[in-house]
């Protein structure tokens, strides 16, 4: 009798050790995937701080340039120059030249003048043809 109890302790203990064994595992599964989520979830996390503190030091920088700008405005010689550049406006006694350059002339139209009929003709068709 002692022996036949022996036999079922031992397939007992085999049996329960190998139970124990795979639930374990599956345990150790289940904790590995949590981690990992944990982990991608830290990234993320990351990530998403790097991107908003790049963009808080460009609204920052874009902040003081503003600042300075609006302080420079609010000087007479600020509004002067911003007058002066936008609107062509000059002081009393002074005068405004305007330098016109050359070569935004339209140059088509010296060339169509001396050039005959047909040509004028050949040119407008192919510039309908181009559009």
């Amino acid at each position: 009798m002692s022996y036949l109890n022996n036999k079922k302790k031992k397939t007992y203990t085999k049996l329960y050790s190998w139970l124990i064994i795979f639930v374990l595992f599956v345990i150790v599964l289940f904790l590995t995937k949590n981690v990992y989520g944990v982990l991608q979830g830290e990234r993320k996390s990351q990530l998403n701080r790097e991107q908003s503190e790049a963009i808080l030091r460009e609204l920052e920088e874009k902040r003081d340039s503003i600042s300075s700008e609006i302080e420079y405005l609010k000087t007479e010689k600020g509004v002067e120059t911003e007058l002066r550049d936008k609107f062509r406006i000059v002081k009393q006694g002074e005068e405004m030249a305007v330098i016109i350059n050359p070569e935004n002339e339209d140059k088509d139209l010296y060339i169509n003048e001396k050039q005959g009929f047909f040509i004028k003709i050949k040119d407008f068709f192919g510039d309908l043809i181009k559009k």
